[in-house]
């Protein structure tokens, strides 16, 4: 009999519902970290496989989190210039009507249109390379940051634990009571 073949999603599935069959859903949901290991020793994959393949999907997971949360600031810095697009738009086309004359209130309009369309389309339709890399920027700046933190902290400590050590000969030379000050006195 030829052997079984099936695809990730079926696995999954297959495993999801053997899970809940054994009274376990909610370990159809979530796996512990050490079931997890153990699970792929049984079939043979060695823990550090476990570990590594672990680590990349928390960092991706990471990532993706970023990314929503840069593009939902983006959305947010979009809303942030249409609100007062068009509040100030409202107003200055009331004064225009009210005011008369020519629809000058068209000219302000599409120039700042203008600005709120390229900035709609950058909420829209983003630049996922330039996003990932705007990450890595910061994710870099925090690393300096924390390296910095930790370089200044003992030299802090260090300067508020060390005390400053006085030489009673030295003290007593400068303020001219010291042993070559009298030497100095007598030989004039």
């Amino acid at each position: 009999m030829p052997e079984r073949v099936y695809t990730k999603e079926e696995a999954e599935a297959i495993l999801s519902r053997a899970l809940e069959l054994q009274g376990r859903p909610d370990a159809a949901s979530a796996t512990a970290h050490t079931d997890l290991v153990a699970a792929a020793r049984e079939v043979g994959i060695p823990p550090e496989a476990i570990e590594r393949a672990a680590s990349e999907v928390v960092a991706r997971r990471r990532d993706d989190e970023a990314l929503r949360a840069l593009r939902a600031r983006k959305w947010r810095g979009f809303f942030a210039h249409l609100v007062p697009y068009l509040l100030v738009n409202t107003l200055l086309a009331f004064i225009n009507v009210f005011a008369g004359g020519p629809p000058w209130v068209i000219i302000v309009m599409l120039a700042w249109g203008i600005g709120l369309g390229s900035h709609l389309f950058a909420a829209a339709v983003p630049d996922e390379h330039g996003m990932r890399r705007r990450l890595e920027r910061e994710r870099e700046r925090e690393r300096r940051r924390e390296v910095r933190a930790v370089r200044v902290e003992p030299e802090a400590v260090r300067a508020r634990v060390e005390p400053v050590e006085r030489d009673e000969a030295a003290l007593a030379e400068a303020e001219g009571d010291g042993p070559s000050s009298e030497r100095r006195r007598s030989s004039r």
